[in-house]
């Protein structure tokens, strides 16, 4: 069972965190201060208010800071595309498979895309 799936299924005496399957394009990065040592892409599989479930193309370290980029399926006024940038860390990595705690996120619109590479904005 994945990291999330326990945490919204327990209660502790606080509300239970809802989780959504949204299943987006992601593209990730591990960075260190302002170096960036592992990138790739994958998929979302869950997201919560405090944490993303996703694909991953190779293993991750547990605590890495990691930058993710979410294709988000709704547009601003149903003309300009969104993404989703989570800042956070990673809390479980396996199978192919991560689980990030969310630090910070905010809403961006994408950008063009020139050839499939993709702008990182600064942190």
């Amino acid at each position: 069972m994945s990291t999330m799936n326990n945490f919204a299924g327990e209660d502790h005496g606080r509300r239970t965190r809802r989780v959504f399957p949204i299943q987006q394009d992601v593209r990730y990065q591990c960075v260190k201060g302002s170096r960036i040592f592992a990138v790739g892409v994958g998929k979302t599989l869950e997201i919560s208010s405090r944490e993303v479930r996703l694909t991953t193309q190779h293993p991750l370290k547990r605590g890495q800071k990691m930058r993710l980029a979410v294709d988000w399926p709704a547009m601003l006024d149903n003309t300009c595309r969104m993404k989703l940038e989570i800042y956070g860390w990673i809390l479980h990595s396996a199978n192919g498979e991560a689980v990030v705690k969310i630090e910070r996120y905010e809403f961006r619109t994408r950008g063009p895309e020139l050839a499939g590479i993709h702008a990182w904005p600064e942190p």
